[in-house]
């Protein structure tokens, strides 16, 4: 049977490098994928936070290679997550840039998809 695939917004303010919280809920929602935005994305790596509970939020990490878990992004694209990769999170906040270089989004609000299936 196939699953069924919907999509929560990551809203990132103005001059800001990190988004609003994503809640994915505890109702089984698995991230396969981010939606960017248009051309006004400011070139930017994404690395996340994942929340276990909807409280606590941690820096996400490769469990394999110990680095920190980042995307490349294009304005305009999607990419695609292996499920597993943030199985374990209620919910999500994006970075543009990474933890130790976060890039601002400057100019207006930058709205990603976090695209989960359930």
């Amino acid at each position: 049977m196939a699953k069924a695939l919907s999509v929560i917004p990551a809203i990132f303010p103005a001059d800001e490098a990190m988004s609003e919280v994503a809640v994915l809920g505890i109702t089984g929602k698995t991230v396969v994928g981010l939606v960017a935005p248009d051309e006004s994305w400011r070139p930017a790596v994404v690395t996340l936070q994942g929340s276990p509970d909807g409280v606590n939020f941690y820096d996400l990490y490769d469990g394999v290679t110990g680095q920190e878990l980042s995307f490349n992004v294009v304005p305009h694209t999607m990419v695609m997550i292996n499920p597993n990769r943030m199985r374990s999170c209620q919910a999500v906040i994006l970075r543009s840039g990474t933890r130790a270089a976060p890039v601002p989004q400057t100019g207006g609000v930058r709205i990603f998809g976090v695209v989960v299936e359930s």
